[in-house]
């Protein structure tokens, strides 16, 4: 062992109770760690510079996760435990150097354009499209100043904050931007090639984001509040769009026993209304047969029709895991439907309905993205054109009988939401609906246009977990 990889006993004595706080988190969450991994996490410690945080988490997440499926909730744990404060650096273990005290690479970024009054998302586009990740954590930091809210909201979680920063920063029109800017730069473009280069550097711009988030979060809370506030609803409260890597793994299971008792509700209303009301006459009549006693009622009973019913599912970034949730409820529930036909869409719509019957358990919307033709255009969301296709596609298999249910935030990128589609397939069809898994007082924020829309809805609901999507599908059909 060099001198320099050796760590200094204080720094060690540091670290160390560090680590055991991280493993009884880990095995509280369900990730095995056995003791003889923490035997070989401690001397895989010494093995490296341990100032270097990168080469710790890579350590511990070698000697500690043995399961893929563990390796989200060991990022979360380790971020909480050992959070980038901000008067700390990544790499380099200088004291003083951290994200928000480093201005040489954001001078750099303003100084491409000449102008000091650069907006946050053109200094994001300039810092990716150089591949700068210096300038990218300090844009990444200054985002979670400017949009975060921490402070207001110190009990939400880290994928809450996140989705709230990305949306503020409208990070899906930085791809389209940086492309024209690269396309004007250069006279021959592999376009496939550089939008994978961008991809990756926007996803390694959301990793930092979201690692500063939790850090953040670890300073306000602290590491112990902030591993406990993974659990903070139950699952059926659990918010789909903030819920923890366990919560989500927790609504998975209970999805379809959620899914028989839904079922078995709206069958026993179903019999209520079967049985419908008094039929006098008959009731007289037949109690002749027992010198006027009313003994056998009878009833008019109604022609009671099951929904058919045609489900569009957003599978796009942010509404993707509640589009699973929803298609995978509503598949478990198709004996109470005549029939039951889903389309999945983003800019494209593709209907997945046979998809559906080869799901034994849950269905993984990346599942749909492979199988369907939901992508057309650049892949980011817009309302408007699907609507269109869909009315032009498949909109003669719509009737009077046809309950029509959209889930998605109805955020269409800027782009517009051509109402006259929606109003059509209204006046066709018996009911149109949308389950926005938003919360309410951010609809018709930015780029949502569900005013636009309301009016063509015969109702708008939100959905923001277990209990209220099943709510909502029992109010509907």
């Amino acid at each position: 062992m060099t001198a320099q990889s050796t760590p200094a006993e204080p720094v060690l004595g540091v670290v160390v109770p560090k680590l055991l706080r991280l493993v009884g988190q880990l095995r509280a969450a369900g990730v095995p760690v056995a003791t003889s991994d923490v035997i070989d996490a401690t001397e895989a410690l010494g093995q490296i510079d341990i100032l270097d945080r990168r080469q710790v988490r890579g350590a511990l997440g070698a000697t500690l996760v043995k399961r893929s499926e563990d390796l989200r909730t060991f990022e979360i744990l380790f971020g909480i435990q050992f959070a980038v404060r901000s008067t700390e650096t990544t790499g380099d273990g200088r004291p003083g150097s951290g994200p928000r005290e480093i201005t040489t690479s954001l001078d750099r970024v303003a100084a491409t354009d000449g102008e000091g009054d650069l907006e946050l998302l053109d200094l994001i586009m300039d810092a990716v499209r150089r591949g700068d990740p210096e300038a990218m954590r300090i844009l990444a930091g200054m985002s979670i100043d400017a949009f975060g809210g921490l402070e207001s909201q110190t009990d939400a979680s880290e994928r809450y904050f996140g989705y709230r920063i990305l949306r503020s920063l409208e990070l899906s029109r930085l791809m389209a931007q940086m492309l024209a800017a690269e396309r004007g730069a250069a006279d021959a473009l592999d376009e496939r090639t550089v939008r994978a280069e961008l991809a990756e550097r926007i996803e390694a711009f959301k990793r930092m984001l979201a690692e500063q988030i939790r850090g953040r979060l670890a300073e306000l809370r602290g590491p112990e509040s902030s591993a406990l506030g993974l659990e903070l609803f139950g699952v059926e409260d659990a918010d789909f769009q903030g819920a923890s890597p366990r919560q989500i793994a927790a609504m998975r299971e209970a999805i379809r026993p959620l899914a028989r008792a839904l079922a078995t509700k709206m069958a026993r209303r179903r019999r209520r209304r079967d049985r419908g009301r008094l039929d006098v006459r008959r009731t007289v009549r037949r109690s002749l047969a027992t010198g006027g006693a009313l003994i056998d009622p009878a009833f008019k009973r109604p022609k009671v029709v099951r929904p058919d019913l045609f489900l569009l599912c957003d599978v796009s970034g942010s509404v993707a895991e509640f589009a699973s949730f929803t298609l995978t409820l509503l598949q478990a529930m198709t004996a109470e439907f005549s029939r039951m036909r889903a389309f999945a869409f983003v800019d494209g719509v593709d209907e997945v309905t046979d998809h559906l019957k080869d799901v034994a358990s849950f269905l993984e919307v990346r599942h749909v993205l492979y199988r369907a033709d939901v992508i057309r255009e650049d892949g980011h969301s817009d309302y408007g054109a699907v609507l269109e296709r869909f009315w032009s596609n498949y909109g003669s298999s719509v009737d009077s009988r046809s309950t029509v249910i959209i889930t998605g935030d109805a955020r269409s990128n800027h782009r517009p939401p051509r109402v006259e589609a929606l109003r059509q397939l209204h006046a066709r069809v018996r009911k149109v609906y949308l389950l926005n898994p938003e919360p309410e007082s951010e609809w018709d924020t930015t780029d949502s246009i569900v005013g636009a829309y309301r009016p063509a809805f015969d109702g708008v609901f939100e959905v923001r977990n277990l209990r209220q999507l099943a709510d909502a599908v029992y109010r509907i059909t």
